[in-house]
């Protein structure tokens, strides 16, 4: 019987790799723009050509996993904000609501988790990515986290402020978001996500303080981790060593962490978790050479350990990224297996 990239993330989880970790560099924007000849707007609107581009790309470099989206604010835009695509990426216009205004349970309309605007979009590429190989491919089902997806749909100010004016109301608010999120997460899934991806990045320790991350933040996360029933995969950009022990009680079956953390005082700190990570995508991926690539994958390995542990990116890979340096990422990883001590 195969022994399938699905079944190497499980055991990566469980602590028994049979043969290397398995290997998810963050690329859905670097595929969106590498291997789709439509612009990213029309992309990012059509199932098929998100779910040709991520299996071409696949086969090219040999990854282990499929990324079943092609920009991530589908939420925002079901929700009423106008995303609108740039030179430098897309970005979303949150809707004009301030403080008073959300005083009013009833302002903000939540949409149909099947049916609003590009969600049945990425409900479709999910189970085109899951009939490839009927499963035995981790497809990663996105949404971004409860707090950055609320800083999405109002303004991040007004979110920030509540912290310190409004704590109450911001959390009624965050739960009728994870509830939002909750059942869109139960869509990707009944689709054929096996894996759910949550970026964070707004609740970062640059944003708000460890305290409130723990207050207002953890609790609607590990919610979802705990009814979600498929592995979670939680991405924070930037220095999360403040946070990383919250991030460890969060139910995430990956932490997966920003270039700058230290891999091996993370693991100290965090001696259960199956992290992520966590090779620069800029300085390494995107601008390094061949050299620079392997020294960098190798760190990751050596510092994280190949048990329980996955090979990412510390963030999204630039869509200039070349390909041969994702391909050496790969490889190298292939090549170094369970490490000298454990062929």
């Amino acid at each position: 019987m195969n022994y399938s990239e699905m079944d190497r993330f499980r055991d990566a989880l469980q602590g028994r790799p049979r043969d290397r970790v398995p290997i998810l560099p963050m690329i859905a924007g670097w595929v969106a723009s590498n291997f789709c000849s439509d612009p990213l707007f029309e992309m990012a609107r059509k199932a098929k050509l998100i779910a040709e581009a991520q299996i071409k790309a696949k086969e090219a470099v040999g990854y282990d996993g499929f990324f079943a989206y092609a920009e991530p604010l589908y939420i925002p835009e079901a929700f009423g904000c106008r995303v609108r695509y740039t030179e430098t990426g897309p970005l979303v216009d949150p809707l004009p609501l301030s403080m008073k205004d959300l005083e009013n349970p009833e302002i903000l309309s939540f949409p149909d988790p099947k049916k609003a605007g590009r969600l049945p979009v990425i409900l479709e590429a999910v189970e085109r990515l899951n009939g490839y190989r009927s499963g035995a491919v981790p497809v990663l089902g996105l949404f971004e986290g409860p707090f950055t997806t609320t800083c999405r749909i109002i303004e991040a100010e007004v979110i920030l402020r509540m912290i310190l004016k409004q704590p109450e109301m911001l959390k009624v608010l965050l739960s009728k978001v994870s509830d939002f999120l909750l059942e869109f997460g139960r869509a990707l899934i009944e689709s054929g996500a096996n894996v759910i991806l949550m970026p964070e990045p707004t609740a970062s320790s640059s944003m708000i303080s460890p305290g409130s991350f723990r207050k207002l933040v953890l609790p609607e996360i590990r919610g979802l981790t705990e009814a979600m029933g498929v592995p979670c995969i939680l991405h924070i950009c930037g220095d999360t060593s403040f946070v990383l022990n919250s991030m460890a009680e969060s139910g995430a079956g990956v932490l997966s962490l920003d270039q700058c953390m230290d891999l091996s005082e993370s693991r100290i700190k965090a001696p259960n978790a199956t992290l992520g990570g966590n090779v620069d995508p800029t300085n390494s991926l995107f601008l390094g050479g061949e050299e620079k690539v392997v020294e960098d994958t190798l760190r990751c390995l050596r510092d994280g350990g190949t048990s329980r542990f996955v090979l990412m990116s510390g963030c999204g890979v630039p869509p200039k990224t070349p390909i041969g340096n994702l391909r050496t990422m790969v490889k190298t990883a292939v090549e170094y297996g369970l490490g000298p001590s454990q062929d």
